[in-house]
């Protein structure tokens, strides 16, 4: 007999040992999946542009990827490369723009079929291939996607410039000269004044985002440069769990925060594009997780860093300005201005004003675009993509219509969310019902973004789940049959059969989680599932039909049909954040919060 047994003390492990015990248990297996998880998608956003196995030889890239030249990743690592430069204060002008894409992205990176230089894109559709859009340079098609268009009259001097080196063309040296003289008399004094006036256009970030990247522009290859940034953004999301952990005054663990923001809709979209949503979250997640320990200077200035995306700056600036945190606004405010500020040395004011014009063009192709409204997921480009006629030109598809419509969506959100708020919520608050009402609000009246940044509903989701016992309490209903009992004699009033339970017989027990669960769930589900298999449904409606005659003479009925799909072109993740922004809008006029703010004050995180 051991001693333990001797003196009359129990071997066995206590309730509170064994607790511990598989809490950690939990904890480290929870840790191991986040962490593959995570290594999967870099993973996958590193190889998502690698050659394909069985491309073609010919058709093979000489450096393996060309996710750096596409414009998500290529645009802003180009704003980078020019700052490291000292071309700062041509940060717009496409003539310098030109110079350092053609030095970054050379011509021997590319595919066999595109150094071959051919002119004539049906030979590479012929011989390679390749589609008429694949036989440009790396350089031509990140310069094509930027704002602006090069002058006609650069390609006329261009000509002049390259006429005297032509070894006698013609075999004739009269017509030769003749031929120098009149390329010598085209370039005249307002062709090359209209040449050496600064073109402008290239991305649509602003100079604060171009000192942001500048880290990244230092690396010479912009494929490396590619790579290390999607590091970065997973990191990113590592750190953007760990503020929603600290949001929730650790009810969230960092383990399920970051599972669930890497599992989140634009996380693998942003790895994949070397885009920057991650950043961004992170930057709102800890500015408002600081402000909810009591430091509101330094939560504002963590949001004034929003400089560098100025549409979001603008957007959630309405969760500050509601709840009447003013020393946060001004935090925020002057932190982004002393950042515009800090690059005037550098970039000048012109600058500024050059990246204004961009952003104005944008903001009419953006109007009109069918690839650009197609993969938006702001609520203004609803209208547009239903409304729209893109079988006509460009220039002819806004009509007044649609902007009123546009614009009306937008105002309607904005204004509801103000006056629930105002009417209803509790602005002591940090996280709540009311809190995500408004970041939900935010998001939706955002001005203009893309699909990838459809990761910013994850803020409304933390604040909203920072209780998360509330949401995990599913409602229980029995649906289990009973018999019918005798019917009472008939009376002139309409009374409901008695029933007798079965207290022996078989039991259904039914379960309907939270509406917001079930929402976060869907949104888990469409990123991960639904939007990689893209289920297609159409409908049409015979009834408006039509009989039409062909160039044949024959007849034919032409049914108008409805197309939807799980794609990338169908903003399902707003219309998720919509239905959360209803449903927490419908809680707060139905007194939740007014009723749980008679007992507690304030729901700062401990």
């Amino acid at each position: 007999m051991n001693q333990a047994n001797d003196v009359g003390e129990s071997t066995e492990p206590s309730r509170s040992q064994v607790r511990v015990g598989s809490r950690r248990l939990v904890n480290v297996v929870l840790w191991i999946f986040t962490l593959t998880t995570a290594g999967y998608f870099l993973h996958h956003g590193w190889v998502w542009f690698r050659n394909p196995p069985n491309l073609p030889e010919e058709q093979q890239r000489a450096d393996g990827n060309n996710g750096h030249t596409q414009i998500d990743f290529g645009g802003q690592w180009v704003m980078g490369r020019m700052v490291v430069l000292g071309h700062g204060r041509e940060l717009y002008h496409r003539q310098r723009q030109w110079q350092v894409v053609r030095a970054s992205f050379p011509i021997a990176d590319e595919a066999p079929a595109n150094r071959y230089g051919l002119t004539d894109p049906s030979l590479f559709e012929d011989i390679f291939g390749l589609s008429r859009n694949d036989h440009a340079h790396d350089a031509d098609n990140l310069m094509s996607w930027f704002m602006g268009r090069d002058p006609a009259d650069w390609s006329q001097v261009g000509g002049a410039a390259v006429a005297p080196l032509m070894a006698d063309p013609f075999g004739n040296p009269l017509l030769t000269a003749a031929l120098l003289q009149a390329s010598a008399e085209s370039v005249s004094p307002e062709i090359v004044k209209a040449v050496e006036s600064p073109a402008i256009g290239g991305p649509l970030y602003p100079p604060v985002h171009a000192f942001l990247y500048a880290p990244i522009g230092m690396i010479e290859r912009p494929l490396i440069a590619y790579h290390a940034f999607q590091v970065f953004s997973v990191l990113m999301v590592l750190v953007a769990g760990l503020g929603v952990k600290v949001l929730s005054g650790g009810r969230i663990p960092w383990s399920v925060a970051t599972l669930v923001l890497l599992l989140f809709p634009g996380t693998r979209g942003g790895l994949d594009l070397g885009q920057n949503p991650s950043l961004t979250l992170a930057i709102v997640i800890w500015g408002w997780a600081l402000a909810s320990r009591g430091y509101q200077v330094g939560g504002g200035m963590v949001w004034g860093l929003l400089a560098f995306k100025p549409v979001w700056g603008l957007a959630f600036f309405l969760v500050p300005v509601l709840t009447r945190r003013w020393r946060f606004c001004v935090a925020m405010v002057l932190t982004g201005c002393g950042l515009a500020a800090a690059t005037l040395p550098f970039v000048g004011y012109q600058t500024w004003l050059d990246w204004l014009a961009v952003g104005r063009e944008a903001a009419a192709l953006y109007n009109v675009n069918f690839n650009w409204i197609h993969l938006s997921r702001d609520v203004q480009s609803i209208p547009r993509r239903i409304l729209h006629d893109f079988t006509l030109h460009e220039p002819e598809r806004d009509q007044p219509l649609t902007k009123t419509l546009a614009w009306a969506l937008w105002g309607i959100i904005l204004g509801v969310t103000a006056a629930v708020f105002l009417r209803y919520g509790d602005r002591r608050r940090w996280t709540g019902i009311g809190i995500a009402f408004l970041f939900f609000g935010a998001y939706l009246t955002c001005y203009r973004f893309m699909y990838y940044d459809a990761l910013l509903i994850a803020i409304g989701c933390a604040v909203l789940f920072a209780e998360p016992s509330r949401f995990f309490r599913p409602r229980v209903f029995d649906p289990t049959p009973t018999q019918l009992s005798v019917l009472p004699p008939p009376t002139r009033e309409i009374v409901a059969p008695w029933q007798v339970p079965n207290f022996l017989g078989p039991r259904m027990l039914g379960y309907v989680c939270s509406l917001p669960l079930t929402v976060l769930a869907l949104l888990l589900l469409y990123e991960n599932c639904l939007s990689g298999m893209d289920f297609r449904a159409t409908l049409g409606v015979g009834y408006f039909g039509e009989v039409t005659i062909g160039p044949d003479g024959n007849t034919g009925r032409v049914t108008p049909r409805f197309q939807v799909d799980t794609g990338v072109n169908y903003p399902w993740e707003t219309a998720l954040a919509f239905i959360l922004w209803v449903w927490c809008g419908w809680k707060l006029m139905n007194g939740v919060e007014r009723t749980r703010s008679e007992s507690v004050p304030s729901d700062r995180p401990l």
